[in-house]
């Protein structure tokens, strides 16, 4: 079949994918579809021109189509720490609850007098689970967060590292 607004041609095997222009001038570029037997039939699957993996979706940036991992597409989420995640939950479950400028530790808010006790507790449970990992991980996290900075914002050495900087990899005194 041929799509000629969006710039493909189709066939059972795969795909042709044309950049916006003239196809005459052009090479497409071909998009392999590989069929898997599913309990309720035949399931088509694209397969990535670049990593040769077998995905549903792929993604294409006007010049070429790509899998999520080889386009380097990141969700949100997965561009924060975990310490701000779980932030931005207990943050997020303490403003439905009612309690815009709660702070993991803080007291939990009140229940609603609309709100069914055992869905509260529920949602207690959930917040009180997550504000004890958000805890752990600020109590036991490794970076010094306190150390100096100069004028433009860089760390100034510490006096640790200043002493780990006075040896060469094998232990010896430079």
């Amino acid at each position: 079949m041929r799509f000629p607004f969006q710039h493909l041609e189709t066939a059972r095997d795969h795909i042709r994918v044309f950049r916006v222009g003239a196809k005459d001038r052009q090479s497409p570029q071909i998009v392999a579809i590989d069929w898997r037997k599913m309990t309720f039939g035949w399931k088509p699957f694209f397969v990535c021109p670049r990593c040769n993996a077998r995905r549903v979706f792929l993604y294409f940036d006007t010049l070429q189509a790509y899998c999520r991992i080889c386009g380097d597409l990141r969700f949100l989420s997965h561009r924060k720490r975990a310490r701000t995640r779980l932030l931005m939950r207990s943050h997020r479950i303490r403003v439905r609850l009612g309690d815009q400028t709660g702070k993991p530790g803080d007291n939990f808010p009140a229940r609603s007098h609309l709100q069914r006790h055992t869905r509260y507790r529920a949602i207690i449970a959930k917040l009180r689970t997550i504000e004890q990992r958000y805890l752990h991980i600020v109590t036991h996290d490794r970076r010094r967060l306190e150390r100096e900075r100069d004028e433009l914002g860089r760390y100034l050495p510490s006096e640790a590292s200043a002493e780990c900087d006075t040896t060469d990899n094998y232990g010896r005194q430079r």
